[in-house]
């Protein structure tokens, strides 16, 4: 007969239970977190992509309105009369080139019905586009069907990418033609390296065009059929064969985010990132590949002080259970004590030997006791606040998931209080004028500038009087004055090791003055003239069209104020915004004065 196994102890049992329900915590607490994080990760994602795609716009914006006026011109009009005019040709060639120039473009050109060039602002170089037929590219056959065309592509003859931008031309009725500008957005590309994002355009066919890191440029975000690759190869749209290895490969997703390997060059592994969408015109697509690396750590750090958090009130219940039987202990050897004192010697000797082990144990379960309340209480908060927000928020418990999370999250109201005044700095304002309290208008101004400030690591030094300073003004566009100087003045100091932003408010008579200084390279003076002229710049090419300052004046003059200039070369600039001073009682009404 086989005999039957023993059963297992009962504290094997409990302990084998303590460990069971120790890891489950711990899962579900790094399950909970990691949730969190990504759909934290998804509101930051898209915050930033809207940012990303409304300068991507703005970008494109600039340029929209060339091809128009380019078929208005009279040079060009006087050139599609007689295309075989060399007069007319060369007249043309030089406005195109002027005009190139002074917007800032990468070249501008003018193609007849066919698609034959017939003067281009490049007519100089050997890259020139005159003479040379592009009546294959899509931007000239959506013209010449719908109007206007959009399209970007590696250059047929100079190799060079750019976004095309086409208009038709049509003069009483008759075709005549199409104007394009190409534009370089290679400057985008460019600030988003700088920024440390990952971002790229993805186009209608799937191919990723615009990136921050070089080698994801043309090549699929996702695997695309042979037959489809082998089409879009032939159209020759970038100058090269596509790379078929996609950029991403999805494994699954997560709180409304997909999660994935990114890939380089060659298919190197770069890790699991988190992609996150916004759709664009066109049908392109702008993407955002987050790091999942930091999610997840955070997570653990989470799971982990849960676990040490629910060893901690095991050891609570253990010293309690310990102290009872202490108890317990000496109640029944006083019994015994008081029963056999007489005849029981030994087994009073015996017992008394018990109750000195118990007082050891009872001594080692106080020092336990204390060091589990020690380590319990932020242990027991860190988990209180991640986890039980949650579940407060599921039961609808608002106000004390509030509580919770105004502890937990200052760094993200203070994000919420920025993206609340970029939405507001982004209205568009009348130009009503008002008494303006001038400190937080520079505030503002700051806090807007606050991450290129941090990332170039620039000090900031404020001086103010000690009595609040208002102005006649409007306090948008009187903010987006300030921001345009300070923006100038980063710009000005990006290639010096000494890097002070000043920013001042004072009063001079019947004026109130914003000052903003930097250490910067300075202005040479025969540019000093010019300064506030429109398309005036002496940024590089493709880094602004030279109107920031020029509008800057014309808002300042509104309010009946004036912007001077002072600038060293080699010691930095100083910009004096003048507005009339208005005196305001702390608790009075301001009239608003309607400009």
């Amino acid at each position: 007969m086989q005999r039957r196994r023993p059963a297992l102890p009962r504290y094997v049992l409990i302990g084998i239970a303590a460990l069971a329900a120790i890891a489950a915590a711990g899962w579900l607490a790094y399950v909970l977190a990691l949730d969190a994080a990504f759909a934290r990760m998804e509101r930051e994602a898209n915050d930033r992509l809207a940012l990303i795609a409304s300068t991507f716009d703005a970008t494109v914006a600039r340029y929209r309105y060339l091809p128009a006026v380019l078929s208005l011109a009279d040079p060009i009009r006087e050139l599609y009369r007689d295309p075989h005019d060399a007069a007319a040709t060369a007249a043309a060639n030089r406005y195109l080139k002027s005009l190139n120039q002074g917007a800032r473009s990468a070249e501008l050109y003018v193609l007849d019905s066919t698609g034959l060039a017939l003067a281009a602002s490049n007519f100089d170089l050997d890259s020139s586009f005159v003479g040379h037929n592009y009546g294959f590219r899509a931007y000239f056959m959506d013209a010449m069907r719908t109007g206007e065309g959009h399209y970007y592509a590696v250059g047929a003859t100079t190799g060079q990418p750019g976004y095309f931008l086409s208009h038709r031309i049509v003069e009483g009725g008759k075709t005549l033609g199409v104007a394009v500008v190409k534009i370089d957005l290679s400057a985008l590309e460019a600030d988003w390296a700088r920024a440390g994002d990952l971002v790229a355009m993805e186009d209608e066919n799937g191919v990723i065009f615009l990136a921050s890191r070089e080698d994801w440029k043309y090549r699929p975000l996702l695997p695309v059929p042979a037959q489809r690759l082998a089409e879009l190869n032939a159209a020759q749209q970038f100058g090269q064969a596509i790379d078929a290895a996609p950029v991403f490969v999805p494994r699954g997703d997560r709180e409304r985010v997909q999660i994935g390997r990114a890939r380089g060059r060659g298919n190197v592994e770069l890790g699991d990132y988190a992609l996150q969408v916004r759709p664009h015109d066109q049908g392109w697509r702008l993407l955002l590949f987050s790091d999942v690396a930091d999610a997840r750590r955070n997570a653990s750090t989470v799971a982990i002080a849960s676990v040490f958090a629910l060893i901690a009130s095991l050891l609570v219940v253990l010293v309690a259970y310990q102290r009872r039987q202490v108890v317990r202990a000496k109640l029944d050897a006083h019994d015994v004590l008081e029963r056999r004192v007489a005849e029981r010697t030994e087994e009073l000797r015996r017992t008394m030997e018990s109750l000195v082990q118990s007082a050891k144990l009872a001594s080692l379960g106080q020092a336990l006791a204390g060091v589990a309340h020690e380590i319990n209480q932020p242990l027991a908060a860190l988990i209180t606040y991640v986890a039980s927000s949650r579940v407060l928020l599921r039961r609808n418990e608002v106000d004390r998931a509030a509580a919770n999370l105004d502890l937990m999250s200052s760094i993200a109201e203070r994000m919420m209080a920025l993206i609340d005044h970029l939405r507001m700095f982004a209205r568009k304002e009348t130009g009503t004028r008002s008494a303006v309290a001038l400190a937080p208008v520079v505030d503002n101004a700051i806090r807007l500038l606050q991450y290129r400030i941090a990332n170039e690591h620039i000090e900031v030094v404020r001086s103010a009087p000690a009595e609040p300073l208002h102005g006649l003004a409007n306090p948008i566009r009187l903010e987006q004055v300030v921001v345009n100087l300070l923006s100038n003045a980063i710009d000005a100091m990006r290639d010096r090791e000494r890097r002070v932003l000043g920013v001042a408010l004072g009063r001079r008579d019947d004026s109130a003055v914003i000052e903003v200084s930097d250490t910067g390279a300075g202005i040479a003076p025969e540019h000093i003239k010019s300064l506030f002229d429109p398309f005036f710049t002496t940024k590089e090419i493709g880094e602004g069209l030279g109107l920031g300052l020029s509008i800057s004046y014309g808002i300042v003059r509104e309010f009946g104020g004036d912007i001077l200039v002072e600038s060293t070369p080699g010691r930095g600039s100083t910009f004096k915004v003048v507005i009339p001073v208005m005196d305001v009682a702390p608790a009075s009404q301001h009239r608003e004065l309607h400009a």
